[in-house]
């Protein structure tokens, strides 16, 4: 069972990610360790031995004349000079400017300039493919760091360093790369005799440490971690590297002195490259055009990107205003508002007795909702006796989110017509469409649905019949009962903040779950896969897992995939009352899973929406 890879299974997946490990590559044990292994090996080692004395060495000095040598050596020595301007020509700087970024580049001990331009061009010339220097395909450790001290891999791809006769050919370059280490030496002998051996640990020691490991994250977790908007980028990567993480804009637009294409999308270096071309230092500034963002895009710009998504909004529907509002879309829009307000009641109605009830109810609901409405009445995922899945369904209906009848037959329109114009909460429409505006919008499912004809099965059954027509009072009912057993704080706590907090970790996994997450899969749809989601829905948040394999009552499929009611079933399977239960083949995962699809040199899939 594998994701969204580069071949077949491979050498396993990275956790969280849609990253096969096609080919290992020992990083310790059984290879040839050269001398410049040894020695690259031993001085990284002795940077991150040194931070280990930052608790006892610490004083205000040292730290902040840490930070202060960081943001000179990380902004404007690493990510702003030799990434932006010397390995990508995104930007010109007089040369008096552009040496003197450099040397601050040098100070962050990332070795010097001509190597480090190197290895960058060769990534981008052949990434992911097997000549990528730091290629995450070798695993995680080998991308973050472990190619450092492997000179035979750097050997047996490249002879000889041809991508760099633009630096080799001056003068400054070819003397930092004869005289590295001794810059290196000498920073750290003035490091010593400015501040003693606080200023050497914080200094050389954690400054360094923490440089080596963020410049690191954008070579692993920006091509392993995080979401593609253009045909990874990470946001926590970003804000540590000033602007690196927005690394999948980068790999779509190589030369663009801009990495965070969104106003959201925090990058410190283009700031400050923007402050000095308004003083008319920095020149011929480089930027994609708008139709060069449009092409790299799913399709057309559309009305829009759902931020921090790779989801375009194809069709606008409106929510509230210029549009027809039926009589049913303002009882439901009242009813769903009412609950809302009843839950603001709640810090003034807090008692342990009606938070602990409404907690109860909430996982009663959760039986309902989750294993009934959805594994068993949905997807028919499995069997269970008459008497409980009667019971189950009825804890369904007290969660107030429509009969069995309506329920279902919504979700299965919804796996019939996947992010087609059919689909009845399809993200492409927007987010607070796909998340609950679809609710109150009875013309839209009128549009698309005049008979519910694909819950015959349900309508056979007097039961089912029975709750749909009577739904209702058995809302009441629950009410009045509760305001008799607890009082207004027991009304509060389970009809207002339990109602409200099962709509909406509902409504995320229509939401959310097709716009955030990871693709494990070979569907034609956009789900994902949210882990937060999972959490928060007893497993529902595997979603693209659901998509792949409909019919199956597990959905974490992962043994690290939470999936609280797939624990439910299996217990319900051990005492005899869960039967044919299903879950997917080994063949069936096989033919799913997106490594079997994707060519060894396009470790991704863009999905579009169909319609």
């Amino acid at each position: 069972m594998w994701s969204r890879g580069t071949k077949e299974l491979g050498h396993g997946r990275i956790y969280f990610s849609n990253v096969v490990v096609e080919r290992k590559r020992n990083l310790f044990w059984g290879r040839k360790w050269r001398s410049l292994d040894i020695k690259m090996a031993f001085g990284i080692l002795f940077f991150h031995v040194l931070s280990l004395f930052a608790p006892v060495t610490f004083t205000w000095d040292a730290f902040w004349m840490a930070f202060f040598s960081y943001l000179l050596s990380g902004v404007l020595g690493i990510t702003m000079c030799y990434h932006r301007l010397l390995a990508h020509h995104s930007l010109k700087l007089p040369k008096w400017l552009e040496y003197t970024c450099a040397y601050l580049g040098v100070q962050a001990i990332q070795r010097d300039p001509i190597y480090w331009v190197s290895i960058h061009r060769y990534h981008h010339q052949y990434v992911e493919l097997e000549k990528d220097p730091h290629t995450p395909t070798y695993g995680f450790w080998f991308s973050h760091m472990g190619w450092l001290f492997d000179s035979g891999y750097i050997m047996e791809k490249y002879q000889e360093r041809k991508n760099v006769e633009d630096l080799k050919n001056q003068a400054f370059y070819r003397f930092i790369k004869r005289t590295y280490l001794w810059h290196i030496f000498g920073f750290g002998a003035l490091v010593y005799a400015w501040g003693g051996f606080p200023y050497l640990v914080w200094i050389m020691g954690v400054r360094t440490t923490w440089g080596y490991h963020v410049t690191f994250l954008v070579n692993s977790a920006c091509h392993i971690w995080g979401h593609q908007p253009w045909n990874t980028n990470d946001l926590l990567v970003a804000i540590v590297t000033f602007g690196e993480g927005w690394h999948n804009n980068h790999h779509a637009f190589e030369y663009s002195a801009r990495h965070g294409l969104e106003w959201w999308q925090i990058d410190l270096c283009w700031y400050l490259i923007r402050f000095l071309e308004s003083i008319g230092l920095a020149t011929n500034v480089k930027l994609p055009t708008h139709g060069s963002m449009s092409s790299r895009d799913t399709k057309e710009l559309g009305h829009g990107r759902i931020y921090f998504s790779n989801v375009i909004v194809k069709r606008k529907r409106n929510l509230f205003w210029r549009r027809k509002w039926r009589a049913v879309d303002i009882k439901m829009a009242f009813g769903i508002l009412f609950f809302h307000v009843l839950a603001l009641f709640a810090p003034f109605t807090f008692t342990w007795d009606a938070f602990w009830m409404a907690f109860l109810g909430h996982l009663l609901s959760a039986v309902g909702i989750t294993m009934c409405y959805h594994r068993l009445l949905a997807h028919r995922s499995f069997k269970l006796p008459k008497w409980l899945e009667y019971t189950c369904a009825y804890f369904g209906v007290l969660a107030i989110q429509r009969d069995p009848i309506y329920w279902v037959s919504i979700h299965r329109y919804h796996h019939q017509y996947v992010e087609s114009e059919k689909d009845p909460h399809t993200p492409t429409y927007g987010f607070w469409f796909s998340h609950m505006g679809w609710l109150f919008d009875s013309g839209f499912i009128m549009e698309k649905y005049q008979e519910r004809n694909n819950v015959e099965d349900l309508k056979s059954q007097a039961f089912y019949r029975f709750i749909k027509r009577t739904y209702l009072w058995h809302i009441f009912g629950f009410g009045v009962l509760l305001y008799a057993w607890g009082g207004f704080p027991y009304l509060v706590w389970i009809m207002g903040v339990k109602v409200t907090w099962g709509f909406h970790v509902t409504f995320l996994v229509n939401s959310a779950c097709h716009i955030w997450g990871n693709r494990v899969w070979n569907t034609d749809d956009l789900s994902t896969n949210n882990w937060w989601v999972a959490m928060i829905t007893f497993g529902e948040g595997w979603h693209n897992n659901h998509h792949a394999f409909e019919y199956s009552a597990r959905h974490g499929l992962e043994w690290w995939q939470i999936d609280l009611c797939w624990y439910v079933i299996c217990f319900l399977e051990s005492i005899g009352l869960a039967t044919n239960v299903k879950v997917p083949t080994q063949d069936h995962k096989s033919k799913k899973s997106l490594a079997r699809t994707i060519k060894s040199n396009v470790p991704h899939k863009i999905i579009t929406p169909k319609g």
